[in-house]
């Protein structure tokens, strides 16, 4: 069943001086999982990308540094990051305001490596500087981070997808791939296990394999962008008709 989730209603815990996380998906997704971090300021985050997974890292508030595999850029919000299998990284925080960013593993740790993964250690992208592809019959405008106009890997698939007032994406199912979605702008009407739900920022919805779901601006709304994940990045999308 698809689930929706608060972010500011998650259950945190400290993990290092300054830095606390909650998951999102809870154990429920198979190819994916997602928390929820916050870097408090002059805080770094350490870890490792488990083998057999790649990392994605979305910064919704807040601006730092990241570095891996010898790389270390800038990273602000709305930009995103994407770090290969078994690279130690580090997410530290210079500002006075605390980081808040959605952390994906594509696939989660001890999941076989049946796909391939990200060749480059690092690869950063905000929003402004992402490949853009706009669907003219669609009215939908994407942002592409993790794909193969952007950062390249089977195991998953990150995009930004702007909307404008009445673009509507009908009822579907993906038969092979898990879906998240996070929005950023605008109030967002998602059909989530049948029943109609808004959404806006600093909240997110997801949905295993096979799960229906369609979305839209919710009224009163007149431009809408949210993050979205497929994972992993080759999907098949089943509409259904009205």
């Amino acid at each position: 069943m698809g689930r929706a989730v608060t972010f500011d209603a998650l259950s945190f815990q400290p993990v290092a001086a300054g830095v606390s996380e909650a998951p999102i998906t809870t154990g429920d997704l198979a190819k994916m999982a997602a928390k929820f971090i916050r870097v408090a300021p002059k805080a770094t985050l350490s870890a490792m990308v488990p083998q057999g997974s790649d990392a994605y890292l979305f910064l919704l508030e807040g601006s730092g540094r990241i570095a891996a595999g010898g790389a270390e850029e800038a990273i602000n919000q709305e930009t995103f990051a994407a770090i290969r299998e078994k690279e130690n990284y580090t997410l530290s925080n210079p500002s006075d305001k605390t980081i808040e960013a959605v952390f994906v593993l594509a696939p989660p740790p001890g999941s076989q490596g049946e796909h391939q993964g990200l060749s480059n250690a690092l690869a950063v992208t905000s929003r402004a500087n992402a490949p853009t592809f706009y669907i003219a019959d669609q009215k939908k405008n994407r942002r592409y981070f993790v794909s193969k106009e952007a950062a390249k890997t089977e195991r998953g698939h990150a995009m930004i997808v702007e909307y404008e007032k009445d673009t509507e994406t009908v009822m579907h199912h993906h038969p092979n791939a898990e879906s998240m979605f996070v929005p950023l702008t605008g109030n967002i009407r998602f059909v989530v296990n049948g029943e109609p739900i808004i959404l806006k920022r600093g909240q997110a919805v997801y949905f295993p394999i096979n799960d229906r779901h369609a979305l839209r601006c919710a009224e009163g709304t007149t431009s809408a962008s949210f993050l979205e994940f497929h994972i992993p990045g080759a999907f098949t999308t089943v509409k259904e008709q009205k």
